[in-house]
């Protein structure tokens, strides 16, 4: 009988170290998947592409849809979205509705770029005609939010598909170029990872602990086994 516990303790010993080393493996993996997207600062970079205009003042998109590999959240309450476009001149940028957007820019010579995916290569892009100059883009009071600059960031509400990115140069000038860039914040990501490659740490220092117990067990219980 007494035998019979010991094997019994053994076995329990060593399925317990081996589900702890599975356990803390897949915490550390997890966590190393998460830091690779997000870094310790919870923010993952989605880049879109190049947004341009050869002969237009503006760049308009719409119907901009944000996909990608990274898990982000369903629940936009727990991320902060942004867009960043990047330029040789100063550009301004925009957020708006479409409607405004477009009512701004009546008679102004743009490019309409609709269909854009950011796990897509491809999107529609349109000329519009137009010879009229427009003011200022920065002094309209319709934007949700602006920002002008070589690099610059604009906040983008994800839920609502009828926003509107507008990328002009800061004077409305023709030639617009532009790289634009999605920016999404998970403020618990970075610390979440770093605990969850801790915690698997700690489970794989246990596992062994307890694997070594098991084995030291059965090492023990061989030097009393009778000789033949």
């Amino acid at each position: 009988m007494a035998d019979y516990r010991k094997t019994v303790k053994r076995l329990v010993l060593g399925i317990l170290g081996a589900v702890l080393g599975l356990l803390g493996l897949g915490l550390m993996s997890a966590g190393a998947v998460l830091l690779g997207l997000f870094g310790t600062d919870g923010q993952a970079e989605i880049p879109i592409g190049p947004v341009t205009s050869q002969a237009g003042r503006a760049v308009v998109v719409t119907d901009f849809e944000i996909s990608s590999d990274a898990p982000l959240p369903v629940d936009e309450q727990w991320f902060d979205l942004r867009l960043e476009v990047q330029g040789q001149d100063p550009l301004f940028v925009g957020v708006a509705s479409k409607a405004d957007a477009l009512e701004y820019l009546q008679g102004v010579p743009y490019e309409l770029v609709t269909g854009i995916d950011s796990s897509a290569d491809t999107f529609n892009q349109t000329t519009i005609p137009g010879d009229r100059v427009p003011e200022a883009p920065a002094s309209q009071p319709f934007w949700s939010d602006q920002s002008s600059g070589r690099d610059v960031t604009v906040a983008w509400p994800v839920s609502d598909s009828d926003t509107t990115l507008v990328v002009m140069n800061e004077d409305a000038s023709r030639v617009v170029d532009g790289d634009v860039s999605v920016l999404a914040t998970v403020s618990w990501a970075g610390s979440a990872a770093i605990g969850m490659v801790i915690a698997g740490l700690v489970l794989l220092v246990l596992a062994i602990v307890v694997l070594v117990f098991a084995f030291r067990a059965g090492e023990r219980d061989s030097q009393y086994l009778p000789s033949a």
